[in-house]
């Protein structure tokens, strides 16, 4: 269930009011997104390691009600235009005993990614996502770019958002709207700058 829920929050983290930035062309931004990425400043304001304070989620795209704490766990660091979060995801055995492993094949699988077992016998798994992101008066937005089998295969997405910083901490905010209101969502992200 954590894993679920674990995994679950990662994917909402890394989804946000997103566009396919693989299609580079003017006409295929959304003129918001455009008008953030044309106008970026960074001006230093994020340089430096950042922790995650709190994250929540909510099921409308407004930010309204009561949200959903998670127990995400992790850091940022931007740099100039780049930056690396860092966090460790857990992997249970119970969820890849599900899949046809055993024990052995489990705590092989976990060593070989660089994962460390903890006393439940589950893996502790190191992640780093490395991103581009753009800061201006009008947003904060997330460039990934995700490595296909060949460089042609490339997918490159952008999250974008609002973000606030003041007194060594930041809130960003991603929202996403569908037809279906299931799939609308609200997430708010508070970091405080280490020190």
């Amino acid at each position: 269930m954590k894993t679920k829920l674990t995994s679950f929050i990662i994917v909402l983290l890394l989804t946000g009011c997103q566009y396919n930035a693989f299609d580079t062309t003017d006409e295929s931004r959304p003129l918001w997104v455009a008008k953030i990425l044309a106008t970026t400043t960074n001006d230093n304001l994020l340089e430096g390691a950042w922790s995650y304070t709190s994250v929540l989620s909510y099921e409308n795209a407004d930010c309204s009600g009561a949200g959903e704490a998670s127990d995400f766990n992790g850091s940022v660091t931007y740099g100039e235009s780049d930056a690396v979060r860092t966090y460790n995801k857990l992997l249970t055995f119970s969820d890849f005993e599900q899949k046809g492993y055993d024990e052995d094949e489990f705590q092989e699988m976990c060593v070989q990614k660089g994962g460390t077992l903890n006393s439940s016998g589950d893996c502790n798994l190191p992640v780093e996502d490395q991103f581009e992101y753009y800061l201006s008066d009008d947003g904060y937005c997330e460039t990934y770019t995700y490595a296909g089998k060949k460089a042609s295969d490339d997918k490159v997405v952008t999250y974008c958002g609002s973000i606030a910083i003041a007194d060594g901490s930041a809130e960003i905010s991603f929202s996403w709207q569908s037809d279906n209101p299931e799939k609308s969502g609200c997430k708010e992200i508070v970091i405080t700058a280490d020190e």
